[in-house]
């Protein structure tokens, strides 16, 4: 591990000598970083109060816009103000938010035949936003299109070709979507998130052309994994798939929670030792590559821990304590993260030199923050 560490550090640019000092004297030679980027998740207070806020990154809180329900993840409208807020799945609302402000622009329903899945994505355009949703009724997942130009009026929906689509991204170029399909069947009759399906799913990782809405590439698990929902998802600039699981079997059955893919190939599972792997509780909340593109983070909020990966060698790196953590974007650092807590704490992570700091301003610390984290470059 010593060796392989060392040859990680030599392609990141960071002196091989940083793995022969002591943790404390490691994160001593750390430079101070000027963050001045905007980070963005939903949010809840203590009394079944949620929001979207925002802090900078110290932490300090910019701005918090309430919300009817319980929000999930956010979808940012390149080069434009807005921001859309979609509900935790089974979710019937989607806010478009100012960045700025939080002031809402927009609201979006879903259809009664239909329930929002907490996930969006927009067109590098920003004409488009696609959220993944349930068709219910037929037991199969759809993505919906909404004309931001034409004050969000939906517009289209197409095939996710797979059931309880989770998280999607536009792949490199723009004109295609990576849609982790869950393969949980689930009904709002039966509160909308017991799944109905466990004997039988059929998780996918699924390539769409946005535009024509047909299916380019598709890869599954074998079916002794067939328990591992894809649920969450990131994309690097090479088009290398990040996949982060949720298990829905036994808590100790032995399952790979990591893996990648690059499309036109199989789902290359990956393990942790065996020590972290236990930790992990069968249970991955997000995925976020750093800014090189090779590392990537997954967040275990069950266990307590985000374990860091490299995604050209799919070794396992490192991990590092957070209670509760679970949101989690990249800064422009390479190996660096900023890490949210449903407790209520942040965390500034650096992959590379295990290092993790506090955000020093306590208004953070008011809020339990949601699963999923956004950084707005200023």
């Amino acid at each position: 591990m010593r060796h392989q560490r060392r040859e990680f550090l030599k392609l990141m640019g960071v002196g091989g000598a940083f793995t022969l000092l002591p943790l404390d004297l490691a994160r001593a030679a750390t430079p101070a970083v000027q963050d001045r980027a905007t980070y963005i998740s939903a949010s809840a207070g203590d009394h079944d109060d949620y929001y979207v806020s925002a802090f900078n990154a110290a932490g300090k809180i910019l701005f918090e816009q309430p919300l009817p329900g319980r929000g999930h993840d956010l979808g940012l409208r390149p080069n434009h103000v807005d921001v859309a807020a979609v509900e935790r799945r089974p979710g019937l609302y989607a806010l478009i938010l100012d960045r700025h402000t939080g002031d809402v622009r927009a609201k979006l329903h879903c259809p009664e035949d239909r329930r929002f899945y907490g996930h969006s994505i927009y067109s590098n355009d920003g004409r488009f936003l696609y959220v993944s949703e349930n068709d219910f009724a037929h037991q199969r997942g759809v993505i919906s299109v909404w004309d931001a130009n034409d004050g969000y009026r939906r517009v289209a929906e197409f095939d996710s070709y797979g059931m309880g689509p989770h998280e999607l991204h536009l792949m490199p170029g723009g004109d295609q979507i990576a849609v982790a399909n869950g393969g949980l069947h689930t009904h709002p009759d039966q509160d909308g998130r017991t799944p109905l399906n466990i004997a039988t799913m059929e998780p996918n990782l699924s390539v769409i052309d946005r535009k024509t809405g047909e299916l380019v590439h598709q890869a599954s698990l074998k079916q002794d994994w067939h328990q591992l929902s894809i649920r969450h998802i990131d994309v690097a600039t090479n088009g290398t798939i990040a996949v982060g699981f949720q298990y829905h079997g036994g808590l100790t059955d032995e399952v790979p929670l990591v893996g990648t893919y690059n499309p036109g190939k199989e789902i290359r599972a990956m393990e942790a030792p065996d020590t972290v792997q236990v930790r992990m509780r069968q249970y991955c909340g997000s995925v976020r590559f750093d800014a090189s593109g090779q590392v990537f983070g997954i967040s275990c909020p069950r266990g307590g821990i985000v374990t860091f990966w490299d995604a050209k060698t799919s070794d396992f790196l490192t991990h590092i304590a957070a209670p509760d953590g679970c949101g989690l974007s990249a800064t422009d650092r390479a190996g660096e993260f900023v890490n949210t807590s449903g407790l209520g704490n942040g965390w500034r992570m650096d992959a590379i030199r295990r290092k993790r700091v506090e955000l020093p301003d306590d208004s953070h610390k008011s809020l339990r923050w949601d699963n999923h984290l956004q950084r707005i470059a200023i």
